[in-house]
């Protein structure tokens, strides 16, 4: 085992393979054998939320009491609180903008890593593309106009597929 291995594994694994080194070695030979300084391998051991048991010469998993727990959850939920309401005019924005003008959800086909592409050429009437791409920079600017093809490709497929071989 060497140093890049042990610092790219999770956490959990990370635990079960130190754990079966301490039973031969030491925390110093183990840091030792990594090269990497006890204090950033202390560090990187409680990633996770495990913690090193000295009697036992092994690390667990930190198990929080009901009460911690509690206490954390109101927390975390004082914080999202804290967060909307300084955050609200943004919100209300956001969620009007969302209602006005709906939004455009693309199919994870499209922007697929594994997605081939080619290029097209179809005969459009001149004024029926410049509308839409008038309606795509005013409503999607963020997206690219071949995106938004595609999607409305897909969406017409779904709408417009015959039913129990029924014609269009």
């Amino acid at each position: 085992m060497d140093k890049d291995t042990i610092i790219t594994m999770p956490p959990a694994k990370r635990v079960q393979e130190v754990n079966k080194m301490l039973k031969e070695h030491s925390l110093s030979e183990i840091c030792e054998r990594l090269g990497i300084p006890s204090g950033s391998f202390s560090k990187l051991m409680r990633e996770g939320d495990y913690l090193y048991h000295q009697a036992d010469k092994r690390y667990y998993p930190f198990v929080r009491s009901e009460e911690e727990r509690v206490t954390s959850t109101h927390t975390n939920q004082n914080d999202d609180i804290t967060f909307i309401k300084s955050h609200i005019d943004t919100l209300k924005k956001v969620i009007q903008q969302f209602e006005e003008s709906g939004n455009l959800l693309l199919d994870k086909r499209i922007y697929s890593k594994n997605a081939e592409f080619s290029n097209k050429s179809i005969r459009m009437n001149t004024s029926i593309y410049e509308d839409f791409s008038k309606f795509c920079e005013e409503y999607y600017p963020h997206l690219k106009t071949q995106d938004i093809i595609a999607q409305t490709l897909l969406d017409a497929m779904t709408r417009y597929k015959p039913e129990n071989g029924r014609e269009l």
